[in-house]
């Protein structure tokens, strides 16, 4: 899976996650992609997250189930990059903190090396 692709997908998971019925039009808006290629995603998605899809322009849209708990927010590679940073200048700063946690969450947080080329 390419890292445009990914994006894309945290992106539509996110916007999801609130368990809202949203028009895909809506999510294609927000993600800047097509509406074609939202189907595409919503399609892969569902295969791992209980989706659900209504048909009809005025009552039509697809959202999360509302009876799952979702764990979390998916981090697009943006906000990756900002929480890694964030986290490494808390660790210079030599403040009072658990430093293994610290390390724990850089790597958490941390996108690997090869996306991270590919920015």
């Amino acid at each position: 899976m390419d890292l445009k692709y990914s994006s894309i997908t945290a992106d539509i998971i996110n916007i999801l996650s609130d368990c809202k019925l949203h028009k895909m039009q809506e999510i294609a808006d927000k993600v800047e992609v097509s509406e074609r290629t939202v189907r595409k995603h919503i399609q892969s998605l569902s295969y791992r997250y209980p989706i659900q899809t209504f048909c009809g322009n005025k009552n039509g849209g697809v959202k999360l189930d509302e009876n799952y708990l979702f764990q979390g927010k998916i981090r697009s590679n943006d906000e990756l990059q900002i929480i890694e940073q964030a986290l490494r200048l808390l660790q210079k700063s030599g403040a009072d903190v658990d430093q293994k946690l610290l390390e724990s969450l850089i790597n958490d947080y941390t996108l690997p090396k090869d996306k991270k080329e590919s920015l």
